[in-house]
């Protein structure tokens, strides 16, 4: 038999090769050509990457003198990820090397494969307890575990992916970016990484997860698996927030106080002290939650209010509260100040376990509202009902406006408004025609007007009207519109009446109730001016005498 063909038979590559560089080929059987294309160099046939690095293991070992070694390389083929070993004989009187070359490709991915299992395994073992499932990098698809199917549902009936469990609805709207940030992690090759995200559980309800992740390499160190375990922190998670909003509630509500106080309830101490107390109460007072309400109760609270103030701030009653589910507790009371007058204060409790301890914590807050108080008080003593119209009238109105424009900082709308030549109507049809026209017409404006809006009867066929935090818009103009439209039908068919708007806007025309009242007035007799029957809106330079 020939010896090519002998060669050629072998279920191997035969190669002969110079030692020179590049290491030309001066012999390849039919088993290289097919592999490599009928290479002319060994650099031929190995990836570019790597060549450099075998060439210099090649040369080392013909220093050592090493005349057998193996070397295992990635060919350059068409196909990806071919391995390929090489025994390599060298002849140094010949300065050949005689080699022969076997596909391991499938050797390499067996062992590749088995050491991905491994590291799921180790990694898996970390997430004991958890739910696990297994993210497929290359191939953006999750494998779920059956525990994972049981406890998130969802027709996994196809490939599953990161998209489809948020366009299931299994995500929660508020933790997508989360979510999605998530795996984007896993495929930039960030080692490991963790969330905590809303997802949708068998119940149908949205319970909190937190979510870790650690990433098995393929042999080129790219990321090839994130195992990924998920663990329902719901109630711990809820506690956490709770207890952080309030807290910062609370540290943002304390800058303007009285008092401010952090009780632990399970040592019966407090914590943080802030205002009245680091002054006021003598250190042997300070014993227990008890001993410093009583002292207070004695010298700082209004006699009437004494009783309510120690059952309220006591330590049996706030964990009776807490354990019947109420949280957030209020108290309005009386204290005297050191020049002995009478002062209305609130006291706001919240009661949070600590999410961290279990413990039982009450934070306190003391706030001054007596001139908030007083001027509601003053408000309820009024006489708030116009007799005709069934408005607010006059002085209830404006103490109501003053109300909204002190303790209020959003975007309000003053109106005034009167129904042209009213004059006219009652000379025409008599008084009584007079009073069913204002009737009429505060009954249709009320009905466009909503519930926190202000309106009132200021006098005769004068009305006043405050929308609350609104601004200037189409939307405004158009409900301006449709006021002078209702009062334009309010007696039809029986006559035709027209009604005339002028606006002035908190804060930019004014801040109080007198600056917005005039310029609004001032709007209002610019609308007359022109024609009646329409609104305007005050503008910088209007007047009375120069509106026309």
């Amino acid at each position: 038999m020939d010896g090519d063909v002998f060669l050629d038979r072998i279920p191997c590559g035969i190669l002969k090769l110079k030692t020179e560089d590049r290491f030309p080929v001066i012999y390849s059987n039919s088993a290289i050509k097919n592999w490599f294309q009928s290479p002319s160099c060994l650099e031929d046939m190995i990836c570019e990457s790597e060549f450099g690095e075998i060439s210099e293991k090649i040369h080392n070992h013909m220093d050592l003198g090493s005349r057998i070694f193996r070397l295992e390389f990635r060919a350059k083929t068409l196909e990806d990820h071919c391995w390929f070993s090489m025994d390599f004989h060298f002849i140094q009187e010949e300065e050949l090397f005689y080699c022969s070359v076997s596909d391991i490709t499938w050797l390499k991915r067996n062992m590749e494969s088995l050491k991905v299992q491994e590291e799921q395994y180790r990694l898996a073992s970390r997430h004991s307890g958890c739910i696990v499932c297994i993210y497929d990098i290359p191939n953006r698809t999750l494998s779920p575990s059956s525990e994972f199917t049981r406890n998130f549902p969802a027709p996994f009936t196809m490939p599953l992916s990161p998209e489809y469990l948020i366009e299931n609805g299994i995500v929660h709207k508020e933790s997508m970016k989360d979510f999605l940030d998530f795996y984007e992690e896993m495929e930039r090759g960030t080692p490991e990484g963790e969330c905590v995200v809303r997802l949708k559980t068998g119940s149908g309800k949205y319970h909190w997860f937190s979510k870790h992740y650690s990433l098995v390499y393929t042999e080129e160190k790219k990321p090839l698996r994130g195992i990924i375990s998920y663990q329902d922190i719901t109630d711990q998670y809820e506690k956490e927030l709770a207890y952080q909003r309030w807290a910062e509630y609370m540290r943002e509500q304390k800058k303007d106080c009285i008092g401010y106080y952090e009780y632990n309830t399970k040592s019966d101490l407090f914590e943080e002290i802030i205002g009245e107390m680091t002054s006021n109460v003598p250190e042997d007072a300070k014993k227990s939650f008890s001993d410093i309400m009583n002292y207070i109760a004695e010298h700082e609270i209004y006699e009437e209010d004494k009783e309510l103030y120690l059952n309220f701030f006591n330590k049996e009653y706030l964990l009776f509260q807490y354990y019947q589910g109420n949280r957030s507790l209020r108290l309005e009371h009386r204290r005297l100040r050191t020049d002995g007058s009478v002062c209305w204060t609130l006291g706001m409790v919240q009661i949070v376990t600590d999410p961290y301890t279990d413990t039982i914590k009450a934070f306190i807050l003391i706030k001054d509202i007596d001139a908030s108080k007083r001027e509601t008080l003053t408000l309820h003593e009024l006489s708030r009902q116009d007799c005709l119209t069934g408005l607010l009238n006059r002085s209830a109105a404006i103490h109501a406006i003053r109300l909204i424009l002190n303790n209020n900082k959003g975007h309000h709308i003053l109106i005034m408004l009167d129904i042209d030549q009213f004059k006219q109507l009652n000379d025409s049809y008599g008084h009584q025609f007079g009073d069913k026209a204002l009737h009429r017409a505060a009954s249709r404006l009320k009905s466009a007007l909503r519930r926190e809006d202000i309106f009132g009867r200021l006098g005769g066929d004068e009305f006043i009207i405050l929308l609350k935090d609104v601004s200037y818009s189409m939307d405004l103009y158009s409900r301006l519109e449709n006021l002078c439209s209702l009062i334009g039908s309010a007696l039809e068919p029986e006559v035709h009446i027209s009604g005339s708007l002028g606006t002035a806007a908190y804060p930019e025309d004014g801040v109080t109730f007198d600056e917005l009242y005039r310029k609004a007035d001032i709007a209002l007799y610019h609308a007359k001016k022109h024609g009646r029957n329409q609104y305007s809106v005050y503008e910088p330079g209007m007047s009375m005498v120069n509106s026309e």
